[in-house]
């Protein structure tokens, strides 16, 4: 029988689950987790999203998405806005204080991303491929 530590659905699985304790590690200070610094993350990119935009761009499930965006807010970091057009939409943008933590913690995940690029050692262009290869099919 083939152990299933050797099936790469559980090798992505580890690696990910290190990567991301890693990566919040470095965001305890700031109260936040890898998720939550995504939606500052996709908020930077487009300010006044909604919270299907940010889950579609994030990846984050919305049944997460609501509780996150309530500590994010309740943290001051976020504030939600009823949209201009269309008043039963809400939309979510960055504090001042959002867009200083979410710029900062920004830098600390670029800086994490340099460190993964030099572990792999220019190998990162073909584990990108291959990783969208495989969504690709796994629609």
């Amino acid at each position: 029988m083939e152990d299933f530590r050797d099936f790469i659905c559980y090798e992505m699985k580890m690696t990910m689950k290190k990567i991301e304790k890693h990566f919040t590690r470095s965001l305890k200070e700031y109260s936040l987790n890898f998720a939550q610094s995504l939606i500052l993350f996709s908020l930077l990119e487009k300010d006044g999203c909604t919270l299907s935009e940010i889950g579609n761009r994030a990846q984050i499930e919305n049944s997460s998405l609501t509780t996150m965006a309530d500590k994010l807010e309740k943290e001051g970091l976020v504030e939600r806005k009823l949209d201009i057009q269309d008043r039963r939409i809400i939309r979510l943008f960055l504090t001042e204080a959002g867009r200083n933590t979410g710029q900062i913690v920004f830098a600390e995940g670029a800086a994490f991303n340099r460190r993964l690029k030099t572990i792999l050692s220019g190998a990162e262009k073909d584990l990108l491929a291959a990783l969208k290869e495989l969504r690709g099919h796994l629609t």
